[in-house]
């Protein structure tokens, strides 16, 4: 087990690298099209047909790879006030079964998203005239990777700290704050 561990610890790093690089590049070219965009329109009077739907292509792409990267850095939005009861050690069957309803919500996800690609399959876009399916197809991709971030956690760390963060959450204990 401890070797398919590390193997898929160097995956996932790899497939960490690759989203922080991607959302990187992916920042920067809506970046661009949005100036080049408005240059474009207001000072040559020539609008750039295509740029927004490129634009939202891209923008959703990031969202969901972002989505991703925040599973990954423990980032996502989470109910501090909870942070006590998932902490205590009677309730580590409760972790484990938030955990696993999560990656079966995640998996559901990825099964519905396909779905959808499916029927965006026959959709052009009516500028760039590609498949729909390009722009649909970052839903599952976003779910995929956050399966393989929640999973590679559960198996560094169990199932409390994919869920808990990083960060202590102030108790109050016997008057004093920890």
């Amino acid at each position: 087990m401890g070797g398919f561990r590390k193997t898929f610890g160097r995956i996932d790093d790899a497939i960490a690298r690759a989203e922080d690089l991607f959302i990187i590049v992916a920042h920067g070219g809506v970046a661009g099209l949005v100036i080049l965009a408005v240059v474009l329109r207001y000072v040559f009077n020539d609008p750039l047909t295509w740029g927004e739907e490129l634009i939202v292509g891209l923008f959703t792409w990031m969202v969901f790879v972002g989505a991703a990267a925040a599973v990954r850095s423990q980032m996502h939005i989470r109910i501090d006030v909870m942070g006590p009861v998932f902490r205590n050690p009677k309730m580590n069957w409760l972790n484990t079964m938030t955990l696993v309803i999560g990656i079966v919500i995640i998996v559901t996800m990825v099964w519905a998203c396909y779905e959808q690609v499916l029927q965006e399959l026959v959709v052009e876009s009516p500028m760039l005239g590609v498949s729909k399916a390009w722009f649909a197809a970052a839903m599952p991709a976003g779910m995929v990777l956050m399966l393989i971030h929640v999973l590679r956690a559960w198996m560094d760390q169990g199932a409390a700290p994919v869920f808990r963060g990083e960060t202590e959450v102030l108790v109050a204990e016997e008057g004093g704050v920890r």
